[in-house]
């Protein structure tokens, strides 16, 4: 039994480099788009951690102003448990009012925030705040 296999015209191999190509093409697919997908993640998680930066610092902020009632803020940048840094300036508008404003940075973001914080003053050096009103600015 003598059997012969047709294949003279050759059309198996390109019919698997065919195959071939477009499963790379789908596996090239797949990896760009899980990569953006990973790259917008980051993006959304460093500009979440700015913001809790920025709230850590407001945090700090009180507690300096209930402690002492001539806190002026941070001279420079500070360096924050997150990975983060903040500045934090405060400008006495009265005895009982201040004028805040709260710089944060982390990664590629930058976000302040300002606001007006309303004191009570006890015994000197110490206050208790009765209102605090902060607006976000947005990216700098």
């Amino acid at each position: 039994m003598n059997k012969r296999y047709q294949n003279d015209q050759g059309f198996v191999l390109p019919l698997v480099l065919v195959a071939v190509a477009i499963m790379a093409a789908g596996v090239g697919y797949v990896l760009t788009r899980g990569l953006s997908e990973l790259q917008a993640n980051t993006q959304n998680q460093d500009y979440q951690l700015c913001i809790l930066t920025a709230k850590n610092a407001m945090a700090i902020l009180q507690a300096e102003l209930e402690e002492d009632i001539n806190y002026t803020g941070t001279a420079t940048k500070v360096a924050d448990e997150n990975g983060g840094y903040y500045q934090i300036r405060v400008s006495v508008l009265s005895e009982k009012l201040r004028f805040v404003e709260v710089d944060s940075e982390f990664g590629s973001y930058h976000q302040s925030f300002n606001g007006e914080i309303e004191l009570m003053t006890a015994a000197a050096p110490k206050s208790r705040i009765i209102r605090f009103n902060w607006k976000l600015l947005g990216e700098v």
